[in-house]
């Protein structure tokens, strides 16, 4: 590189501290001006018009454009001389076409006459008037992020090495600052968590939007409702449902909600009003690319432990099943969109009280099981709402039974195992629930040598559910704290279940099992090692 002065010639647009217009001196061009250049320069749009006047300059060229790969096609992302609906439509194979090829193979492209070049001989485009055109791909740690293309030479004449060793240039230091900006990109976006954080501790709004769902069968459907009047600029908000009844008692309510939910709002005030905020979110949470799998469960975690909370208090309100209803598609397809990495999951916990805790526990793990063994998706969405519900029944418990810290006394256990069939028949009558859900409420304690309750069922009166159901259940409990017992380990569990519980599972579904939790063990301490 030359230590000389630059002699740049001002053209009264500048890009960071550098003027450009011949960046070039004695013949040869100037790599420390051309570096400095697109290196100081961090938005796409503006880096992507600054290599293109680079080139066109340096190289005196007419035309160029800048491809970037995409998956496996190279997306045009600007050119100085396309029409825009050209390059939005406009989509490359890597490795067809001159463009595809040389971002497949990294090989740079000198052309002198496209028509009898033997490597690509085709009628030339009518819209350049010159034959010979470059391409070069523009590299970063040896990886092709895409191609620069350039087309007719302003003095008609064709593209030379010379001409081909300056566009490397440009395109090595173009590579740098393309990625530069992608990085402060994907630095600048937040996860959705955030940003719906940010909308609800945002103290200048007091009120948040609500949606005809999210009232009627979703989070908000006993929350305070306000409506909002704009008077003189201002948003005033009147109070029009003190909540706690039920909103759509009438037809003439229903109608009038509907034709002014753009105008009702719900007030923030706590946490759990919080959560039902994230909760009529989370399909948008699920699905956000740039939300971590971690954050998302996180999330979801929370929301169903509010969930849960509001099925015991009312636990066959319809509105509520429709909730879990709601919260179990999330997670499923949360699972189903996670590739590979969905064995991960497995491994997540709630901590909390026991019994909340547990239900979402043994969800989580049913949901992912499932998804692991292959179940189709709507006997995975029949297991998941089951699981979450199946301790439904203990809402008539007294929790001084539940919590007790020792042993419990026949009586005591006798009063205990009344839950499962409570939960059947509460779950029964909401007639929201499926059968093969239901069932799991009354099938979850059963064990497979009939030792179990509160029918003593055996081997094949006991569903594939049922059976997974059990399994789940005493591996959740057993690596939980719970009043009577501290938390032992997956291995432990695992050893526990299989050596000193023989019979009261199914063999196939244990094995299955515990290679499921040795995966997920081992895919958490792959995590770990990755991140030291």
């Amino acid at each position: 590189m030359s230590d000389k002065k630059t002699d740049v010639k001002d053209t009264g647009e500048k890009t960071g501290s550098v003027w450009i217009k011949n960046v070039s001196l004695s013949n040869r061009v100037n790599e420390d001006a051309i570096g400095i250049a697109l290196t100081s320069v961090f938005q796409f749009e503006r880096v992507f018009k600054l290599i293109s006047r680079l080139v066109t300059n340096i190289v005196t060229a007419k035309y160029s454009s800048i491809m970037l790969i995409e998956g496996d096609i190279l997306r045009i992302k600007y050119s100085n001389h396309l029409p825009k609906n050209v390059e939005n439509e406009c989509g490359v194979k890597v490795g067809e076409s001159i463009s595809g090829w040389a971002a497949l193979t990294g090989v740079n492209v000198l052309v002198k006459d496209i028509e009898i070049d033997t490597r690509f001989a085709k009628k030339n485009n009518i819209r350049y008037s010159s034959k010979s055109f470059m391409t070069v791909p523009l590299l970063v740690s040896g990886k092709v992020m895409g191609v620069l293309n350039v087309n007719d030479k302003i003095n008609g004449e064709v593209f030379s090495e010379s001409d081909l060793n300056t566009l490397k240039i440009i395109a090595r230091y173009s590579a740098i600052a393309i990625r530069n900006a992608t990085l402060l990109e994907k630095a600048k976006k937040r996860s959705i968590v955030e940003q719906l954080d940010s909308d609800y501790y945002d103290k200048k709004d007091k009120y948040l939007p609500v949606t005809l769902k999210s009232l009627k069968i979703g989070p908000f459907n006993k929350s305070e409702l306000y409506l909002r009047n704009n008077a003189n600029g201002e948003h005033n908000y009147v109070l029009y449902w003190k909540g706690g009844d039920r909103l759509f008692a009438n037809d003439k309510r229903e109608e009038f909600i509907r034709k002014n939910i753009n105008k009702l709002y719900v007030p923030k005030n706590g946490r759990k009003q919080y959560l039902r905020f994230m909760e009529s979110n989370l399909e948008k949470v699920v699905g956000h690319e740039e939300t971590s799998a971690k954050e998302k469960l996180g999330i979801a975690r929370d929301i169903a432990v509010n969930i849960v909370s509001d099925l015991s208090t009312v636990p066959d309100e319809v509105c509520n099943i429709e909730r879990a209803k709601q919260w179990i598609n999330s997670i499923v397809g949360l699972v189903r969109n996670s590739g590979n990495n969905y064995i991960d999951m497995g491994s997540v916990k709630v901590d909390g009280p026991y019994l909340y805790g547990h239900s979402i526990n043994v969800t989580m793990l049913s949901l992912i099981f499932a998804h692991h063994i292959g179940l189709n998706l709507e006997k995975i969405r029949e297991l998941g709402l089951g699981m979450f519900l199946q301790n439904i029944g203990m809402k008539d418990v007294d929790p001084l039974i539940i919590n007790k810290p020792t042993k419990l006394n026949s009586d005591e256990y006798t009063i205990i195992k009344k839950h499962s069939e409570i939960g059947f028949h509460m779950l029964q009558e909401t007639g929201q629930v499926s059968p093969e859900s239901c069932m799991l409420a009354l099938l979850h304690h059963e064990n497979l040598d009939g030792s179990g309750y509160p029918h003593g069922l055996k081997e094949n009166d006991i569903s594939l559910n049922g059976r997974i159901s059990r399994v789940i259940d005493v591996y959740s409990a057993i690596t939980s704290d719970r009043p009577y017992a501290n938390a032992r380990t997956s291995d432990a569990a695992c050893v526990i279940m299989k050596e000193k519980m023989k019979g009261l599972f199914d063999t196939e579904v244990l094995g299955d099992f515990i290679d499921f939790v040795k995966s997920a063990s081992a895919a958490n301490k792959s995590t770990v090692v990755g991140a030291q």
